[in-house]
């Protein structure tokens, strides 16, 4: 199973002269997702692919009355994940939630610091407060998703990951790690589409390709199987 999580960014603090509305409409803040690297050309008589975009989460401004030591902290946290300092990223985003514990970056950032240390019980249970505040927030379910795949709670995984491509119509890590758990719940015809869905978005993710390979084998396809494998290794190596 790969790891789809990688860690968010706390973008700039909008001052504290701009008004409420401004501030929702903050700059995301890029969220640990499934892999998403830049597209590259299709071949000859395919169609163009969507630009795969990275989830986001909002920033640490757009939570109401943020103030700049937080911010400042949230910014911190941001750096030491980056950084692969998991243990000390957790320990950061927990203090921002012990201040406020309806940060939803924080939150989140503290579910993916755990995650990344195999803390994933520990990172669910962030995660669900995270939910809990921010519902529709697909980037929010997307790190909840990741987490329930590594946890192989697949039903639960599918459930919320049919909720991100729902908000989120070209999010393509949430349809790779959406075939995945199909997969993992034998759902091969319905992994296999999801996973079309997925390398349409984003042609460079060999992590689709060999799930698909992974469908065709189940469904009895051992030559369909055999391409999608050959696929996932040549996407890989370019």
């Amino acid at each position: 199973m790969h790891d789809p999580a990688r860690p968010e960014r706390v973008m700039a603090r909008k001052t504290e002269e701009q008004d409420r509305d401004e501030s929702s409409a903050a700059p995301a803040a890029d969220v640990a997702g499934a892999d998403a690297p830049a597209a590259e050309a299709p071949p000859a008589g395919a169609k163009a692919a969507r630009t795969p975009r990275r989830p986001r989460v909002a920033a640490a401004a757009a939570d109401p009355a943020v103030d700049d030591a937080l911010a400042e902290k949230l910014e911190r946290a941001a750096a030491l994940a980056e950084s692969g300092a998991h243990g000390d990223a957790a320990e950061a985003y927990a203090a921002v939630v012990a201040v406020r514990a309806d940060s939803v970056p924080a939150l989140v950032g503290l579910g993916n610091a755990l995650a990344a240390q195999g803390k994933f019980e520990a990172a669910e249970k962030e995660l669900r407060r995270a939910e809990k505040l921010a519902p529709d927030d697909p980037a929010v379910l997307l790190q909840l998703g990741a987490t329930l795949v590594k946890r192989g709670n697949w039903s639960a995984a599918a459930t919320t990951l049919r909720r991100v491509v729902e908000l989120d119509p070209d999010l393509g890590a949430a349809y790779v790690l959406l075939g995945e758990a199909l997969n993992q719940m034998a759902e091969s015809d319905a992994a296999i589409e999801v996973l079309e869905a997925a390398v349409r978005i984003q042609p460079e993710s060999s992590k689709a390709y060999y799930a698909m390979g992974i469908a065709y084998d189940r469904k009895g396809n051992p030559d369909r199987a055999a391409e999608m494998y050959r696929l996932s290794r040549d996407v890989a190596s370019r």
